[in-house]
């Protein structure tokens, strides 16, 4: 449980900071602050996934609500207009727990108001409930103004005359009706009354876009006002929903999901807070697609890509026990490749998968390997997921999409057009912030891993030709990079090689030449390289992306688009690349007690940071110079994957 008293519900700029996420396993979300504000436009109680995961609507945006005891009224509510803030009601705000879902507990005089915000595991569905919490002398009534944007994830809603209300006073439900391809939003309540009073709320400011220099304001609309005769014995609430509700039941909701996470977390001792927390943290990213399972990279404005899930997999599923969700996740993957590619993404709009991605196809070797040590299930890898394997191998060798193919000298070579395809894929028009071309570390790093898999994989099944074949391969990747890749000058690896170019960057890449299972590089190598990474390029949550003495280096992730993408690979810290370093230590040091001591040191700031920023989840990525602000997603799949499978690693060790 994570809780907060007054001394930060009480303080707009730190309960503003402070935000919450609830998912629902479609892709769907609820996302706003401690204090209430919405501070981006991300933020929603009901972010609805039309087409699982992807084809997110935003419908119902926030709550106007105000309570009233013995005449006295007091607002709940905190929105914010340019400079104005109107109503304050974060300074009512007695206390913010996450326990397992938000809570927000209101003092109304000597009255305590709570109020819980979840979402139903599997549905388009989210419950506002509200209960006293102590006996009253006298009543205590609660109006509530629902706020409506019906718009597209990624978009902004201004005021326009188009939604049609109609309140089922027997059902006790309203029915809001949008114009156009958007789905229709039901309010189930219990509300005693209903006043039809529209108005729409305009220019509401979030403050986050601001600071991005994105579009930052907003027109909601409402459709009246619901009005409670709040009572101890009695749960009022909301269900926003785009489905029809038989019988609604909060209580039943809520105790459902109590349950359903600590099903999740009841392996994990009650002192291990850190790792259920992202236990917790980790089934927020398993998302449905079609009749399968996929892997959300990101809340709130990611959708699933094929090298964040397969990077993501060991740790979300493996780790956690969860082999069909594994299994799953490999078999969406799998059923997706074209021309030997996996998909980087599906567009959020269409769900058309997009292969722009060298790598993704090379980390299914890395997730299939992860799998069968895990599981020992050879049956599916055979018959499953071997022939993939070897159809993504045949094009790479032979050549695909984007020109990406074998050279001679057995590395896999992109060209110029291909610069943004590896994982640090930052580019803003024709500006690609950080080329890729030639030959990247790591995409090599993870191709001769591919080749090692398919020979055991071919020994395992007696076929000599098939294992001789991808042997002689493998082997003439090892000589090739030996002889090209490593920086005696610097005692560490060149981080890409371009015709007679070798890039002397340092940057975190080459970590995957020594942290794979099957390394490019070891003995001495490997140790002086690590080192100077550990020197140069490790801060308190994670590596940096580049070395802070090299002149493109830049230290914050802040400003208009342009800057911030110029700064993503040129200096932020990925706290995933932990997981690569925890397996290069323990490979070349063993999982001796000062090692272990090490990690355990590494992971403590993410105790802390689970109250910072996305409250119980890990943040996408941190500014390169103290105090390593958190930046970008507040959730992000592979940074709780790989800090978890760290964690738990550790704990069993």
């Amino acid at each position: 449980m994570i809780a907060f008293g007054r001394d930060v519900c009480g303080k707009l700029d730190l309960a503003a900071r402070k935000e919450w996420l609830e998912t629902n396993g479609l892709g769907g979300y609820a996302s706003g602050t401690v204090a209430g504000l919405h501070t981006r436009s991300y933020h929603a109680l009901l972010a609805a996934s039309t087409e699982p995961p992807l084809h997110r609507v935003m419908l119902l945006s926030q709550l106007e609500e105000t309570a009233i005891y013995r005449g006295q009224k007091y607002p709940l509510s905190t929105h914010q207009y340019q400079e104005v803030i109107s109503p304050h009601g974060y300074l009512h705000l007695e206390e913010f727990r996450l326990d397992p879902f938000p809570v927000f507990v209101y003092r109304l005089a000597d009255v305590l108001l709570e109020k819980r915000v979840l979402m139903t595991r599997g549905h388009n569905l989210t419950w506002i409930l509200y209960r006293l919490l102590a006996p009253v002398g006298g009543s205590v009534q609660l109006s509530v103004r629902p706020q409506m944007n019906f718009r597209g994830l990624h978009l902004r809603k201004r005021e326009r005359h188009f939604i049609n209300t109609h309140h089922d006073v027997q059902a006790q439900v309203i029915h809001l009706i949008p114009d156009g391809n958007l789905p229709t939003l039901h309010l189930y309540h219990n509300a005693q009354a209903f006043e039809h009073s529209a108005l729409w709320y305009q220019h509401l400011l979030y403050i986050r876009e601001k600071e991005r220099n994105l579009e930052c304001e907003e027109d909601l609309f409402s459709p009246g006002v619901l009005g409670f005769e709040l009572s101890p014995e009695q749960t009022a609430y909301i269900a926003a929903t785009v489905d029809a509700l038989e019988k609604p039941d909060p209580e039943a909701a809520a105790q459902a999901e109590v349950d359903r996470r600590s099903h999740l977390v009841a392996g994990r001792p009650e002192s291990d807070a850190f790792g259920r927390s992202l236990l917790l943290a980790a089934d927020q990213f398993l998302v449905r697609r079609e009749q399968s399972l996929s892997v959300l990279a990101g809340y709130p404005w990611l959708g699933d890509c094929g090298r964040d899930a397969l990077i993501s997999l060991p740790g979300l599923t493996l780790s956690t026990g969860r082999y069909a969700e594994a299994r799953a996740i490999l078999t969406t993957f799998a059923h997706s490749l074209q021309d030997g590619l996996v998909p980087n993404h599906f567009t959020e709009e269409t769900s058309q998968a997009d292969y722009n991605a060298v790598d993704a196809s090379l980390w299914l070797f890395q997730a299939v390997y992860h799998y069968l040590r895990a599981t020992g299930d050879h049956g599916f890898v055979r018959k499953k997921m071997l022939p993939k394997l070897r159809e993504i191998a045949d094009f790479y060798v032979k050549g695909t999409r984007y020109r990406i193919r074998m050279d001679d000298d057995g590395l896999i070579n992109l060209p110029e057009e291909a610069a943004q395809m590896t994982w640090m894929e930052a580019q803003v028009g024709d500006w690609i912030i950080t080329p890729r071309s030639g030959k990247p570390v790591e995409v090599n790093a993870l191709w001769y891993n591919a080749l090692c898999l398919l020979r055991d994989l071919a020994e395992d099944t007696g076929e000599r030709e098939e294992k001789e074949r991808w042997a002689k391969l493998a082997d003439k990747v090892l000589e090739s990079f030996n002889l090209l890749y490593w920086n005696e000058e610097r005692g560490c690896l060149f981080d890409r090689i371009e015709e007679n170019f070798q890039d002397p960057t340092l940057r975190p890449n080459q970590l995957f030449a020594f942290s794979l299972p099957y390394p490019l590089v070891t003995g001495e190598r490997a140790q002086k390289a690590l080192a100077l990474l550990k020197q140069e390029l490790l801060t308190s949550f994670g590596f940096r992306t580049l070395e802070p003495r090299d002149a493109h280096y830049r230290g914050k992730y802040e400003g208009d688009l342009l800057t911030r993408e110029g700064a993503s690979y040129q200096g932020t810290v990925w706290p995933w690349l932990l997981g690569p370093y925890a397996d290069a230590l323990v490979r070349l040091e063993g999982s001796n007690p000062r090692v272990q001591a090490e990690l355990r040191q590494l992971l403590a700031p993410f105790q802390s940071h689970l109250r910072e920023a996305g409250l119980g989840t890990l943040s996408e990525m941190f500014d390169g110079d103290p105090p390593h602000t958190a930046r970008g997603c507040i959730a992000r799949a592979w940074s709780v994957a790989e800090i978890l499978r760290v964690h738990l690693d550790l704990a069993s060790a």
